[in-house]
Order: structure tokens, then C-alpha cells, then sequence
């Protein structure tokens, strides 16, 4: 009858403390992984949505002589002697600036062609995503003659 009395089956404080311990440790892990993916998945959509509004502003400066020519558009304004967007993009800024430069032919030299190219730059702004630096690109507009 003795032995009945002082046999133990259940758990020591020790071994439940080491056991709480291993859970936290796994979960602390699991819980780290899932934070970089939120944060790698933001600025995936960030980076995406700014290559996007770049490829919004190229389709519109595309058959234009001059980038100029986008402030009849309601969409831009002239700012100096760059073209900004009027907050079409609500978290985004956008910069146009021209300058005219000759490009040479490979095959002819001497035959080299006067054209405007337009830099493009999108850029969030402070306070919203992450802030990375603005996205550039640039195109060019044939002169007519």
C-alpha cells in the first residue's frame, strides 16, 4: 500500500519549465520568419506599384514632342522646367524633366539626330512604405523637323 502512495506519473516543474522554454524558442522562430515576409512582401508591392505608375507616365509621354505637352493634360503641371503630377498618384510623386541630346548612328556617324530625352522619376512619399529611393527611367522623343 506504501508504494501506491509515493508512486508519481505526472510531471515535474523542471521538466514543464524546459518544455515551455522549447515551445517559446520554436515560436519566437516561426513568429521572426513571418514578420520579414510581411516586410519583403510590402516592398514588393511598393517597388511593383511605382514600376506601374513609370509605365502610366511613359504610355502618356510617349507620342508627344516635348514633355511640355502634357500640361494641357489635367493630370500634370509645369513646375519650373520639370512636368510633376497634381496627386493623380495619392502616395507617389512624379518628375519629368527633359534635355536635348544627338544620338549618332553606328553605321553613320555623321548623320547624328537631335532628340529630347525625358527622365522619369517616381518616388514615394515621406511617410508612406518604405521609402526606398525613387525609381528612374528615361525615354526619348523624336524632333520633328
Amino acid at each position: 500500500m506504501k508504494k501506491a502512495l509515493f508512486k508519481e506519473n505526472g510531471m515535474t516543474l523542471v521538466e514543464l519549465l524546459a518544455a515551455i522554454a522549447l515551445l517559446g524558442i520554436v515560436l519566437f522562430t516561426f513568429m521572426s520568419i513571418f514578420t520579414q515576409s510581411a516586410k519583403f512582401s510590402a516592398h514588393n508591392q511598393e517597388t511593383l506599384t511605382v514600376v506601374q505608375i513609370a509605365e502610366q507616365v511613359v504610355s502618356d509621354v510617349r507620342d508627344l514632342e516635348t514633355i511640355f505637352s502634357l500640361n494641357n493634360n489635367g493630370n500634370y503641371k509645369k513646375v519650373a522646367s520639370t512636368i510633376e503630377d497634381k496627386d493623380t498618384y495619392e502616395h507617389f510623386v512624379v518628375k519629368i524633366t527633359e534635355e536635348e541630346v544627338q544620338v549618332a548612328r553606328p553605321d553613320s556617324p555623321a548623320t547624328a539626330l537631335t532628340m529630347k530625352k525625358a527622365n522619369i522619376s517616381v518616388k514615394a512619399k515621406p511617410g508612406f512604405g518604405i521609402n526606398e529611393p525613387e525609381f528612374k527611367t528615361e525615354m526619348y522623343l523624336k524632333v520633328r523637323p
